[in-house]
């Protein structure tokens, strides 16, 4: 795989860490302590931020992930990342195999597709509980 689409790989994860812990989340994912409540990708985004944080890029990277926890809809700090990134991944071999193993680990070699038509509610992933009712007024559901 090529740098700059491990990277593309990369950014969502890291701006959804991001988004959940929003301005703090360095400090947070520098914190070893886990994270109860956090879902699969933020996880994961945690895994490779503190990955990423020992990189020669690490300040820069720092900076940016901090921005996009305070402004997460900010597609030119998304770009900046993803650039930074790139950068990080191209100047040492052994980051891009560690960042490659992590995503392996968090399950992408399982080369999941969804394609979803007309649907009422999906889950993706796994250990996911979804309880569908359909034909039931909204009275008739149970709470």
């Amino acid at each position: 795989m090529d740098i700059p689409e491990l990277a593309g790989m990369v950014v969502p994860y890291l701006t959804t860490v991001a988004g959940a812990y929003g301005g703090a989340v360095v400090q947070r994912v520098v914190d070893q302590s886990a994270d109860a409540t956090a879902d699969g990708g933020v996880l994961v985004g945690r895994r490779l931020l503190q990955r990423l944080l020992g990189s020669g890029r690490s300040a820069q990277i720092e900076q940016v992930v901090t921005e996009m926890g305070e402004q997460p809809d900010d597609e030119a700090g998304r770009d900046l990342l993803r650039a930074l990134v790139i950068k990080a991944l191209s100047e040492d071999d052994r980051l891009a195999r560690d960042v490659t193993k992590l995503l392996d680990d968090a399950g992408r070699s399982e080369g999941w597709s969804v394609s979803v038509t007309g649907s009422h509610g999906v889950q993706m992933g796994r250990h996911n509980t979804q309880t569908n009712h359909f034909g039931l007024s909204p009275a008739d559901r149970p709470q």
